[in-house]
């Protein structure tokens, strides 16, 4: 119930209810909970928003088609479709039949296509298709710029492969040329000569005199080593030492080793005039195992090269004009060693015992080394020291069972 109150004269008028105005009331509120539930739904709808050029929002699945048309699916007004004329903007969701989504701000519809801009970035044209889909609309000079850019890029794509084909080509001759080369270096044999010596005169007469010659041969995958010397030493015209002796050694790299391991083969002929035998011969066959193989730069090590292997192999021993002329079996253990100091200070030599498996606890022992030192002077001429040891435990009675020779010697390698 409404009422009014007014004060005239110190008194109260009460007036009665209108019944015009009660309607009006009434009418009012229910357009007001009408708008509200109106916006409730368009609150609660998902989808895309839609401002129209008088003021309307709507609120729904939004569908861009040809012809600047744009359908609208409404949570209470239904399907709608409404004209590109009429809008005022937007902001919606979109996918984009290149399989990627756009999402942005409506910005109407120009030339064909509906204009959308994305949060700080450039607008973006997008076309309706025959099958209404959309895709990004594409400027056709721009295009075109891109095609040629494309082609431009595949031709040097092409010449950059074709120079690198021809390069490969180019190498891979080189180092063929450069492999020939090595193998024609390799199959020239190399050698060395060296040659010492000494006389005394005065209390007593004595002279000696040491020649050594080596030939050598590698091809990379074998080598072939060829070596010999004489010894002579006398004293007051009685000669206290007269050896020969001539050695060939020969190794084969194994396959898929890359030269650690090697079948080696070895013959020794020796021929001593005061030994307990004149002549001797003997020969292994076995295996080598490269233990060490080291490079360092220069100053950087007490060393600059070192190659060290390990030896073993069973073999035979006959000796002839002597006390034991009978075949013998025995089995080398034993190595060789190339090391370089400094350029042109370098030690190389081999060792071995050969156990007598005929008669256990039996065996003998050699070795020969040199330490030689390069003249700058004189291109390919060495001086140094040669030392050579043999021990045996089985020799006649009164014979010595060791010989051991150093020499000095200047050598000529060619």
């Amino acid at each position: 119930m409404y009422g009014r109150y007014l004060e005239d004269h110190h008194s109260i008028r009460c007036t009665a209810p209108n019944p015009m105005q009660n309607g009006v009331i009434f009418g009012t509120m229910r357009r007001a909970l009408i708008l509200l539930l109106v916006g409730l739904m368009t609150t609660l709808a998902a989808g895309d928003t839609i401002f129209l050029k008088n003021g309307d929002q709507l609120t729904g699945q939004v569908t861009l088609e040809q012809d600047g048309k744009l359908s609208l699916k409404h949570g209470v007004l239904g399907p709608l479709q409404l004209d590109s004329s009429l809008i005022q903007g937007g902001e919606l969701s979109l996918d984009l039949s290149d399989g990627s989504e756009l999402s942005g701000t409506l910005v109407g519809y120009q030339n064909g296509a509906w204009l959308i801009k994305p949060e700080k970035k450039a607008v973006v044209d997008l076309e309706v298709g025959p099958d209404g889909g959309l895709s990004r609309k594409v400027d056709p000079v721009e295009a075109q710029s891109q095609m040629d850019l494309k082609a431009e890029r595949d031709r040097a794509k092409s010449v950059a492969k074709e120079m690198k084909t021809a390069a490969e080509q180019r190498i891979k001759a080189a180092k063929k040329i450069v492999s020939d080369a090595d193998e024609v270096l390799k199959n020239v044999w190399s050698g060395n000569f060296s040659i010492g010596g000494s006389m005394s005169r005065g209390t007593s007469t004595a002279s000696n005199l040491s020649l050594n010659i080596g030939l050598k041969r590698d091809v990379g995958h074998s080598v072939t080593d060829i070596k010999a010397f004489y010894l002579l030493n006398t004293s007051d015209s009685k000669t206290t030492q007269n050896w020969f002796q001539a050695s060939i050694d020969q190794t084969w790299n194994l396959p898929k080793t890359k030269g650690v391991w090697s079948l080696f083969g070895q013959g020794v002929f020796d021929w001593q005039q005061d030994a307990s035998w004149e002549q001797r011969v003997n020969g292994n066959l076995g295996f080598q195992y490269q233990l060490v193989d080291a490079k360092r730069a220069p100053g950087t090590d007490w060393f600059e090269k070192m190659k060290i292997r390990t030896r073993v192999g069973p073999g035979f021993r006959k000796e002839f004009a002597g006390d034991n002329p009978d075949w013998a079996f025995e089995v080398l253990l034993g190595g060789t060693w190339d090391i370089t100091f400094l350029k042109g200070v370098t030690y190389s030599g081999n060792a071995q015992i050969y156990p007598d498996i005929t008669e256990l606890g039996e065996f003998r022992v050699t070795s020969n080394s040199n330490f030689m030192v390069a003249l700058d002077s004189m291109d390919g001429v060495s001086v140094g020291v040669g030392i050579k040891f043999q021990y045996q435990t089985e020799v006649s009675p009164g014979d010595e069972d060791f010989l051991l020779v150093v020499s000095g010697q200047v050598q000529y390698a060619f």
